[in-house]
């Protein structure tokens, strides 16, 4: 059982078309370097991925661009040591998402504070925060980098916001433009510990009714012909449950955290409960894998709540964090998790939990490579194509791995041609030539002499004919 769409979902009047062109310089549109465009499924991180404002810890833009800043400032430690706020010095004098290759001695302001005032528990955090939150005001670490933080501001503001909440990043909004213009067939899903899916759920519904000021003509609320409805509705709202023997999904609400504590944790106790016998709920990995297809497989929104207890309970790990589960030898669909939170490491994610189908946790490298991606804010508050541009580097390697598969089936069929062959001659009592007859003799070359790359054009040819024949 695959995540994907069945066939005959991919072949919807809204499913891909190839040929299509896009205006953003530098991205190359999957249609035009694939005969097959799988599903997208888009998970997608609130906080500092899409939303640059935690209503969570009731932290404003403000502090958390302060808080970018601090995590993409380079700088050493004060071998002379003195107050913390004097103990760490800037070295780059631009920000960057990535440790300067030519200096890796050098650690960014967070890590320095991590370092300085350790732990996880809430008051270190509140702690490391009071600090942070002040980091390129006049005195301050980064105070050279204030220049920065206007501009970042700035962009924020003229970013086309909508009245009210106004608080999704038009990175985000370009993409859902981009895959509609597109044809893409896709899906998208909120997740976050927080509780500020309501919010975006209500800014979002209002994008799909043409609400927002940088598509005004846009419509994905079903009045627009061959176009869908994405509307996030209560039944495609839900809040995930998970314990050491348990993995559930209750739908229809994003309060099960609280909610729950009326039954002391108990997941069967609060379901008992009368007031929540409206409750649909999705009890076991399989369960949960076959809802989460069907509500999927075909262009939809929903909106997750992750459980927090769970990965706090286990260290704030990747193994215990939000759930993605994914079929590798699946490749109609294509499921990708932006956070902000997710470190490339070989070992831990940090925060997404990667499984397959039987729920075998996936190694975090092979994990990066086709089904994670590490949200930036700072990029994606300045260039509105981020998220595009992430999404077609993501394909690429997708599209990759789906072709180097079928080379592999490809080469397998023929072998079994050639094993059938054989035997139909010898059921026909053909000549036996096989011994001492080397057909290979003037051909063969030592096998650290072959190149086995090959045209990518003609290895598309011969696998969409095998994928046809299928």
């Amino acid at each position: 059982m695959g995540l994907g769409p069945s066939s005959g979902d991919v072949c919807l009047c809204w499913s891909a078309r190839n040929g299509h062109s896009v205006s953003h310089p530098g991205y190359k549109h999957p249609g035009s370097w694939s005969r097959t465009t799988p599903h997208l499924i888009l998970h997608f991180d609130v906080n500092k991925t899409i939303v640059m404002v935690d209503t969570i810890q009731g932290i404003p833009t403000s502090d958390v661009l302060n808080g970018i800043l601090a995590e993409c400032a380079w700088g050493r430690a004060n071998p002379n040591g003195g107050p913390l706020e004097k103990g760490w010095q800037l070295v780059e004098k631009l920000p960057s998402s990535a440790r300067p290759a030519q200096k890796p001695e050098l650690m960014s302001y967070l890590e320095y504070l991590e370092q300085c005032l350790p732990g996880k528990a809430k008051d270190m955090k509140k702690k490391r925060e009071q600090v942070w939150k002040k980091f390129t005001e006049p005195g301050e670490p980064g105070e050279l980098l204030r220049p920065h933080y206007e501009t970042m501001a700035a962009q924020l503001q003229q970013q086309g916001r909508m009245v009210g909440s106004g608080m999704v990043i038009a990175a985000f909004f370009d993409l859902v433009a981009d895959l509609v213009k597109n044809d893409r067939s896709f899906s998208i899903v909120f997740r976050t510990f927080g509780s500020d899916l309501p919010a975006v759920q209500a800014e979002f519904n209002a994008f799909c009714a043409g609400e927002h000021p940088r598509y005004p003509k846009l419509r994905l609320d079903g009045s627009a012909e061959g176009k869908p409805d994405l509307r996030l509705t209560a039944e495609n709202t839900g809040s995930w449950y998970r314990s050491a023997d348990n993995c559930s999904i209750v739908w229809g609400t994003t309060t099960l955290e609280e909610d729950l504590h009326s039954a002391k944790g108990i997941l069967d106790d609060f379901l008992q409960l009368p007031e929540n016998s409206s409750l649909q709920s999705s009890r076991g990995w399989d369960a949960v894998l076959k809802d989460l297809q069907t509500k999927t497989s075909k262009p939809s929104v929903l909106a997750l709540r992750d459980y927090f207890p769970y990965w706090q309970k286990g260290g704030q790990h990747g193994p215990y964090g939000k759930l993605l589960p994914v079929d590798p030898a699946d490749h109609r669909c294509h499921s990708l998790f932006f956070d902000d939170n997710i470190t490339l490491d070989a070992e831990d994610t940090k925060i997404v939990d990667v499984r397959d189908k039987t729920g075998k946790a996936l190694w975090p490298v092979y994990a990066q490579r086709y089904y994670i991606a590490r949200a930036e804010p700072l990029l994606a508050v300045a260039d509105d194509n981020y998220y595009i541009r992430k999404v077609a580097e993501k394909e690429q390697n997708f599209q990759r791995k789906r072709l180097a598969r079928l080379r592999l089936r490809a080469a397998t069929l023929t072998v079994s041609r050639m094993l059938r062959a054989e035997a139909e001659a010898q059921k026909l009592n053909l000549p036996n030539r096989s011994a001492g007859y080397d057909p290979w003799a003037k051909s063969r070359v030592s096998i650290s002499k072959i190149h086995f790359s090959s045209s990518i054009a003609a290895a598309d040819e011969e696998e969409h004919a095998l994928m046809v024949k299928q």
